[in-house]
């Protein structure tokens, strides 16, 4: 299967939280995105092992990432910061959403980040309509934290995890900024910021064309 970007394709960068931590927002990203709901559809989705997402994943077709790399090579290294001889290895899947809140792990219905590197990139595509929920962006208040790299990396856990066993939750968080889920929307930002999806309004389902779809991808340089 072959894909294409879309004539109109946007970018836009954005600067949030006190730490200025940027997040690009990727507006009209395919030409037909229902042909990758259409790969969704005839994709075999599983329950992912050793990891917190709630719901299911299945494998994203070689050709949608190997476009979006090449894509967003230019936007990513001024945006982030990459050196142009670096090679980006990548890693994605189609994502999902089956388990709600209410039947959820708390530590699920809180803020995360994905790892304490700062190099690591996460991107999430949307594809289904806004009602499903965008993706917030926030602070821990107890430590002032917007990101956790490999020095506050303890005590955010040690911190994070007291507060997950007094039955606290994402009180102890201030959000600090947002994005809305625009259908075709893809948006980047480093995967050490704490982030989660927010809530939705609309029911889940197992469908990949009437669920909360999303294409996940992480991008990390190799020198």
């Amino acid at each position: 299967m072959q894909f294409a970007l879309h004539p109109d394709i946007r970018f836009q960068l954005r600067h949030i939280g006190a730490e200025q931590q940027p997040l690009m927002v990727v507006d009209n990203v395919l030409a037909e995105p229902q042909a990758l709901i259409k790969a969704a559809c005839a994709a075999e989705f599983y329950v992912p092992e050793h990891t917190r997402y709630p719901g299911l994943n299945a494998r994203l077709p070689d050709d949608y990432y190997r476009l979006i790399i090449t894509a967003l090579r230019g936007p990513l290294q001024a945006a982030f910061g990459l050196p142009s001889s670096v090679y980006l290895n990548y890693f994605g899947y189609f994502g999902l959403v089956t388990v709600p809140p209410e039947d959820a792990q708390p530590i699920q219905n809180i803020p995360h980040h994905d790892g304490p590197d700062p190099q690591q990139l996460a991107m999430v595509h949307y594809l289904s309509h806004e009602a499903f929920g965008g993706t917030g962006f926030f602070r821990h208040k107890a430590t002032g934290f917007q990101t956790i790299g490999p020095a506050r990396r303890d005590l955010y856990a040690e911190t994070a995890s007291a507060e997950l066993e007094a039955g606290k939750g994402m009180a102890n968080y201030e959000r600090i900024a947002e994005v809305a889920p625009v259908f075709n929307r893809l948006i980047v930002y480093r995967g050490h910021v704490l982030h989660c999806a927010l809530p939705c309004d609309a029911p889940l389902s197992r469908d990949p064309a009437r669920g909360r779809l999303t294409a996940n991808g992480f991008v990390r340089p190799r020198l």
